[in-house]
């Protein structure tokens, strides 16, 4: 009952905000005020309302929250534009999310920055700093269940980045051909690790003329964590002196992939000289998209790696396969399919069951696991990645405590299916749901001794109030069963006003 009033007062609190006068209506700048709550069933808030939400969501229990955001976005601009007018503009954005109910921890704190950055755009290129909500690869950005390297998972940290937001047309081939390429640094600000380092890439290109059918994309993501220091690695023959090395000299090394210049020496141990420096995750990707008159389909694969093997396609079918569908039919129908997304991911290849050192390619990659970053490749307590490999504290206690190996991702052998679609009523709200049924391994060093399978899905509908331009609310189910995740319950309620 608690909870309940907590939810009416904080609907009643979004009404009244609603008839506040807008702080701007001139300019490029744009507002957002939202108000809503979440109650579980269990200590665990379900699978689906909150993954892929930049750690917004607090994992454990119900909670209050209110969420402000402002953004100044570029002015529209056409390709006349670009070579003649408006060539420099800029941008910032600024989301801030507070939450009540959980107790705040240092993953998990009371207020958090999804968005805090500013932007300027030169013709093509981008620069921005700060934290940004953003995902990385081929696929279906807006309802995929999660990319396989960078998945909108985890909260965005601070970084610097230089890149071409669209696809830039190369003018010599008629633009037949197509680019896109960043380049990054970040810092992993408050982690468990201090002073640890991002360094990241990507180059895609398209080939396919603007109006034709048919288009193919492909390229790939490069992901390295790197340098920090630990009271855990002091001692250890995994660091100098619990220090991982920051030199510009290694900076290259791990920036092209290569192994450094010496087995070990002053800044580096034979761990980083016979593996390489840093923790290196990334994925290589192909898509095939077709556009018809009232349709459009983009069939997407991702192609994880981990190490060197994965690099070499050792690994092979490991990734993600995607097929979304678009409907750009207009007909005045009850209800209609906006998009369709069907998924299927699988990691339990992994360059094979044995880990032999003396070899080219190694084996038993342990996705996401790393034994100098002993977190793995996640931020806050959340993983970067795709969720589906998820950190033993997510796990029910008879999987995350009966199964202690494997550090801090047990469980990083899953096949899932997921479907995900978005569908609107001519006179109601737009309804999104999602559904993923996945089949748990364990790892190659602990195999779970069973299958373990889990059901996760979710429902929530978006329903305007006419009587207040720019006013939705928002209502969501979700539901978890099976044998991986704690038996859940959860449904969220919000009000946002947009102006």
């Amino acid at each position: 009952m608690r909870v309940l009033y907590l939810l009416t007062g904080l609907l009643l609190v979004g009404r009244s905000l609603s008839c506040a006068q807008p702080l701007s209506s001139a300019g490029a700048l744009r507002y957002s005020v939202e108000i809503g709550g979440l109650a579980t069933s269990s200590p665990q808030s379900p699978f689906w309302l909150r993954t892929n939400q930049y750690n917004t969501v607090p994992v454990r229990g119900s909670f209050g929250t209110t969420r402000l955001g402002i953004v100044r976005d570029y002015k529209p601009r056409s390709d006349s534009t670009i070579k003649h007018k408006s060539r420099l503009d800029w941008g910032f954005g600024l989301y801030a999310v507070a939450n009540a109910g959980p107790k705040p921890t240092s993953d998990n704190p009371a207020v958090l920055l999804p968005d805090a950055y500013i932007k300027v755009r030169f013709k093509y290129l981008e620069l921005y700093g700060g934290n940004r909500r953003e995902v990385f690869g081929l696929g279906d950005t807006l309802l995929t269940s999660g990319f396989v390297a960078w998945s909108g998972n985890a909260m965005p940290f601070p970084k610097i980045q230089l890149h071409t937001p669209d696809f830039v047309p190369l003018g010599f081939t008629k633009k037949l051909l197509a680019f896109r390429a960043g380049y990054a640094h970040g810092w992993f600000i408050n982690s468990y690790i201090q002073g640890g380092y991002l360094h990241q890439k990507y180059l895609y290109g398209r080939i396919g003329k603007p109006n034709w059918r048919v288009r193919f994309y492909g390229g790939l993501n490069h992901q390295v964590q790197w340098g920090g220091h630990a009271d855990y690695l002091i001692g250890t023959p995994l660091a100098v002196n619990g220090h991982l090395s920051t030199s510009f000299q290694d900076y290259l090394a791990l920036v092209i992939g290569i192994y450094p210049d010496a087995l070990e020496n002053a800044r580096f141990t034979s761990f980083d000289g016979t593996n390489r420096l840093g923790n290196h995750v990334g994925s290589y990707d192909a898509a095939l998209e077709w556009k018809g008159d009232k349709s459009n389909w983009l069939l997407y694969h991702q192609h994880m790696y981990d190490d060197a093997s994965g690099l070499a396609l050792q690994n092979v079918p490991d990734g993600l396969t995607g097929l979304r569908y678009l409907n750009h039919s207009i007909k005045n129908s009850r209800f209609r399919f906006q998009r369709v997304v069907l998924e299927w991911l699988s990691t339990t290849d992994q360059s094979g069951p044995t880990f032999d050192p003396t070899a080219r390619y190694q084996g038993a990659d342990n996705y996401f696991n790393h034994s100098q970053y002993i977190q793995g490749w996640s931020y806050r307590g959340r993983t970067i990645g795709t969720p589906f490999i998820m950190p033993r504290a997510d796990l029910t206690p008879a999987i995350g405590n009966g199964f202690a190996g494997n550090g801090y991702y047990p469980n990083n052998r899953v096949v899932a299916w997921y479907l995900g679609a978005i569908g609107t009523f001519r006179r109601g709200p737009t309804v999104t749901t999602r559904l993923s049924y996945s089949r748990n391994f364990g790892s190659y060093k602990q195999p779970y001794p069973q299958v373990f399978h889990q059901l996760s899905t979710s429902l929530a509908a978006q329903w305007p109030i006419n009587k207040w331009p720019g006013m939705l609310l928002t209502t969501s189910l979700a539901l978890d069963r099976g044998e991986l995740l704690p038996d859940s319950f959860g449904s969220y309620v919000s009000l946002k006003k947009v102006w």
